[in-house]
């Protein structure tokens, strides 16, 4: 199970298309759109019918709610030597030193804008984004996915405060509203920009680098009141034949290997997990962001845990205040 764009093709590129060479085995992508898991999926799961994927590339969050409901296999260290070479923040907490599923690399929410916005310099603070230039010129994601830590400080809040007392995070977003183009995903949104439509992006920063790749006039920022972040995960459905849950662990244990890790995380713009590889380049370039998965310096980070118990409450707060 895959995404598509520029996180699909990176995939195909820099591990399924190796692993194939390596093993004889083909690899095809099956796209899902978002960071829900499909259907046909959770209903597999749920009646333990086989499952529409040997392998699922996931969000974080949907992964470790599976995880509760046991609908991963667990990942084992002896037969997939590439986790004994991760960060700890690739391992979930709270299955007693089990891998459910491997959290693969570090994405980082950073502020995308169009250069001719901003001619004299890079925007040095979110706070740009409420300025009435910028009224109906910026994008979010569906939902608010990813900026509820920032509008917590935004608004005036402590981190430490959600989810107990979330109303700076709303005050601000309320705020917010006017400014806001479109809720969507990055994959139609390059016309949008090219027209001047939009102005600032909240994206991950792959999507952000995706942009520049298609050769739109766009570049990002890490302002100073920092960047949110969330991770994704790569696992193993329940109730596989065994020799399709050997190899699709086997894939796994390829794309969190060193050399792969490094060309993966370097096409996307995310932090590797694992700690032998290389950073991408378009981290050292930037100072004040983080040099390591387990680096939180600059990210405004709340657990998989709060995010997975919370997250579906937010987001209908979120829908019906942007209705």
């Amino acid at each position: 199970m895959s995404w598509a764009g520029g996180w699909g093709q990176a995939l195909k590129c820099a591990v399924s298309e190796p692993f194939s060479r390596l093993t004889g085995i083909p690899v095809r992508h099956v796209v899902n759109i978002g960071l829900k898991l499909p259907d046909s999926l959770v209903k597999a799961l749920h009646l333990h019918d086989r499952p529409p994927f040997d392998v699922v590339w996931s969000n974080t969050v949907a992964a470790l709610r599976m995880a509760t409901q046991k609908g991963c296999d667990p990942l084992d260290e002896e037969t997939m030597p590439s986790l004994n070479s991760l960060f700890e923040r690739a391992r979930p907490l709270g299955f007693e030193n089990r891998w459910p599923f491997a959290s693969a690399y570090v994405v980082y929410y950073v502020l995308a804008y169009r250069t001719e916005a901003f001619p004299l310099h890079a925007p040095g603070s979110w706070e740009v984004m409420l300025e009435s230039r910028f009224k109906n010129k910026v994008a979010l994601y569906p939902g608010g996915n990813g900026i509820y830590p920032l509008a917590q400080i935004l608004g005036g809040g402590a981190l430490e405060d959600i989810p107990r007392n979330m109303k700076p995070c709303w005050d601000y977003l309320l705020k917010l509203r006017p400014q806001v183009n479109t809720l969507d995903y990055s994959i139609a949104m390059g016309e949008m920009i090219r027209r001047r439509e939009l102005d600032i992006a909240f994206r991950a920063l792959t999507n952000a680098i995706a942009f520049r790749n298609e050769g739109l006039d766009v570049l990002w920022a890490a302002p100073k009141e920092g960047v949110t972040d969330t991770t994704d995960a790569l696992w193993v459905p329940r109730h596989l034949p065994a020799n399709a849950a050997y190899w699709a662990k086997q894939y796994i244990s390829f794309a969190l290997s060193r050399e792969i890790q490094q060309n993966w995380c370097c096409k996307l713009g995310t932090m590797p997990m694992n700690r032998q590889a290389s950073i991408p380049p378009v981290f050292s370039e930037m100072s004040t962001f983080p040099k390591a998965a387990d680096d939180f310096r600059g990210v405004l980070h709340l657990s998989d845990k709060i995010k997975m118990t919370y997250e579906a409450a937010w987001e209908t707060h979120f829908n019906e205040m942007f209705a």
